[in-house]
């Protein structure tokens, strides 16, 4: 029998028609609220220091309101992809890219301020303390720049001497985690399997803690501790002044989140799919929720719940902070690699969808949301009265309110 091509090309063709027009319904519903309007960008002063926002206990929360619909203010475009999270001070947004270099750009108007160029891939989301940025490479070094030029004043190298000709990444000493201080020390892990401290006067080490595997996840550094998850499957804690193991965790898999601390309990969550809560004190399990497949995305603190998202089933979760039960779930169409940031009772976050969203945390129902066409695997940084995120496709982006 011969193949009926008149009927097998409409169907083809009805089939993209309708493809095109889903698309097109898809991108007008994505920036419903937002499309064709600029932000305005109303300055609060607010700075944003650190990975997961200026909470000691890295909750993800901001310390302004951002009310969606959200306008665009400006776009950066950088050479390669955008992971490393922006942090703010001084009036200079601080961010990485994968073409090797660390940007210093105008907060209001998008331009460069200046350029630091590595030797490797940038991934590691920088630290603010004072006039100084610290942040790590693929190139195995943690660099100390000053703010204001973007000008090397130190850096730190890790791991072994390449003999080989390898790159850093098949040597095993790259930095992928964003570094944390107590304002003694720079801590940090790195793909040489350590923990680091480096004395911030002397920026050699203090101590470092061997795990049995890579270290990608950033610290939190609180009350003389340092906990840092390990591709070993553990959450550490640490003694900050000696170096010396105080309990561990152990997890079905790899842990990537950097802990939030509320109320002497940890929360994290581990690429064996679940979400833990630990006591702070003793590593002894509060409660464990899987949430998916695998999971990697930090964890944020939103008053009673805690919101975080799946790798692998693409759903936002809330969960209660005491019994871990599943208050909500949002479904979306890829994962969450990056942890929300809780502005008021909105979760924002972006999703390997290419979708930006904005969260009723109390319903788990988008508010707004926005396509950045280009995966979003970093957190966003909320300060001085605007919302910053980068993409998969090198662009960062400013957004304010539209009214």
């Amino acid at each position: 029998m011969k193949p009926q091509k008149t009927k097998h090309c409409f169907n083809k063709i009805s089939f993209i028609t309708i493809l095109l027009l889903s698309a097109g319904l898809f991108t007008l519903i994505g920036c419903s609220g937002g499309a064709g309007k600029k932000g305005i960008h109303r300055k609060s002063g607010v700075e944003w220091h650190t990975f997961r926002g200026n909470s000691p206990d890295a909750t993800g929360a901001a310390e302004e309101t951002l009310k969606p619909p959200l306008g665009e203010l400006w776009t950066f475009k950088a050479n390669d992809e955008i992971r490393s999270s922006p942090v703010l001070a001084q009036g200079i947004l601080v961010f990485g890219s994968n073409d090797y270099n660390v940007y210093g750009v105008n907060p209001e108007t998008g331009k460069q301020l200046w350029m630091f160029k590595t030797s490797d891939v940038e991934i590691a989301s920088p630290l603010i303390l004072g006039n100084k940025v610290y942040v790590g490479s693929f190139d195995r070094n943690l660099y100390e720049l000053d703010l204001k030029t973007g000008g090397l004043l130190r850096k730190f190298e890790t791991g072994f001497r390449n003999t080989a000709n390898k790159t850093a990444a098949e040597v095993g000493c790259v930095i992928n985690s964003a570094p944390a201080s107590d304002g003694k020390n720079i801590y940090f892990g790195c793909n040489d399997k350590n923990i680091y401290a480096l004395g911030l006067d002397t920026f050699k080490p203090t101590w470092v803690f061997q795990t049995k595997d890579w270290v990608e996840a950033g610290p939190l550094v609180v009350g003389g501790r340092v906990y840092c998850g390990s591709d070993d499957g553990n959450l550490y804690a640490i003694d900050a002044d000696s170096g010396v193991q105080v309990w561990s965790f152990q997890t079905g898999n790899s842990v990537y989140s950097t802990p939030a601390l509320n109320d002497g309990v940890l929360y994290f969550s581990s690429w064996d799919g679940s979400v833990y809560a630990v006591n702070s004190t003793d590593g002894t399990l509060v409660w464990k929720t899987k949430i998916d497949e695998q999971a990697s995305a930090s964890p944020a603190i939103a008053g009673d719940r805690l919101i975080v998202g799946g790798m692998f089933n693409g759903d936002l979760a809330a969960l209660d902070l005491k019994s871990g039960n599943v208050l909500w779930r949002m479904p979306t169409q890829g994962g969450f690699d990056a942890g929300a940031v809780i502005s008021g009772d909105i979760a924002y976050v972006g999703s390997l969808d290419d979708y930006f969203y904005a969260i009723d945390i109390n319903t788990g129902k988008p508010v707004w949301k926005i396509l950045l066409k280009g995966t979003i695997r970093d957190s966003s940084a909320i300060a001085d009265g605007a919302l910053y995120v980068g993409t998969h496709r090198g662009t960062m982006f400013a957004f304010g309110p539209v009214k």
